[in-house]
Order: structure tokens, then sequence, then C-alpha cells
């Protein structure tokens, strides 16, 4: 058998140098530590280095869509937000505050009335109901879905009327012809 071949069932063995593995090795810089002699770790500098490889960096804490989630869950960003509503809760009651005081300038201090006219209260008094309009319109949805369901049935049941007649006129022509044919010539 020759060297290059394997037999079947074994793995053929390859071999690889050292040199080729590791052929940047020689290029490698001083700050390089993976590279240069075990010799030279600072036992001390271990657990800062460690530390610091543990520690997230700033992309791997971001979303999908890059939000940073520290700014997010931070306990400083929930305060900030919770001042930031209530100075604009506080401004928008001075500014409501400040509509009622010019609208009151306005009208010179008289008294104003809020009570509809007879007109408008005769209007509100003898126009429809609501509540009665809203419970006649259901009824007449019901009514209307009703008449779509036996409308949608009833088309049904004409289109198969009007198969069946054109079956039964078809049989009656062709049992005509039938007849006409076998009568023969006369």
């Amino acid at each position: 058998m020759e060297p290059n071949q394997s037999s079947p069932g074994k793995t053929p063995k390859t071999f690889v140098s050292r040199l080729s593995l590791f052929g940047n090795a020689a290029n490698a810089t001083a700050g390089d530590m993976s590279c240069s002699d075990v010799s030279d770790i600072e036992l001390q500098d271990v657990p800062a280095t460690l530390e610091a490889t543990l520690k997230p960096r700033p992309y791997e804490v971001s979303t999908l869509f890059n939000i940073d989630l520290d700014e997010i869950w931070g306990a400083r960003t929930q305060e900030d937000e919770v001042q930031q509503y209530g100075k604009r809760g506080q401004a928008e009651q001075q500014r409501f505050v400040d509509f009622v005081m010019q609208a009151y300038m306005e009208t010179g201090g008289q008294e104003v009335s809020y009570q509809p006219s007879k007109e408008q209260q005769r209007h509100l008094d003898e126009g429809p109901n609501l509540q009665n309009f809203v419970r006649g319109s259901l009824a007449f949805i019901n009514a209307a879905i009703r008449f779509q369901a036996e409308h949608e049935d009833m088309m049904e049941l004409q289109a198969n009327l009007e198969d069946q007649l054109r079956f039964m006129r078809n049989a009656l022509i062709n049992n005509a012809m039938h007849e006409n044919l076998a009568a023969g010539p006369r």
C-alpha cells in the first residue's frame, strides 16, 4: 500500500509543522500577551485583566435596535423622566389657569350662564334619545344580517333551480331529437 493512500476504515494521517501553525509568532509585538513568554505575566494584573474581559462592551449591552439598556433601566433616567413629567404637568396647569383668567377678564366680570336657551332645551327634550336610537339600530342591524343570510340562501336556491331547469330542458330536447331520429324519414 502506498503511503499517501489510507486503508478503508482508518483516517489518513497528515503532518503539519508547528511553524505553519504559529507562522506569525515571530512577528508578535511586546504588547501582545498571547505570543509572549508566560513568565512575563504579572500575577497582580490577572484579576484586573479578567475583570476587564468579563465586563460587557457597549455593543454587547445594546439590543437589536442599538438601544443602550443601561440608559433605559438606570434609576437616574426614571427619576429624571418623573421630574420632567411633573414639570410638564405644572406648565399645563399654569396655562389652563391663565386661559381661565383671560376668559374671565374678556367677559368683563359678568356672570356667565351655562344653562341652554329655551329653544336649545326644547330640542334636547324633544330630540331623539340616544339610548333608544342605539337599541333600535341594534334591532335593525340584526334584521339586516338575517336578511343578508336569507338572501344568500335564496340566491343559491335560485341558481340550483336554474341549473335544474336547464337540465330538464336539455333532456326534453334530447328526447325529442332521439324520437325524431328513431322514427326515420317520412
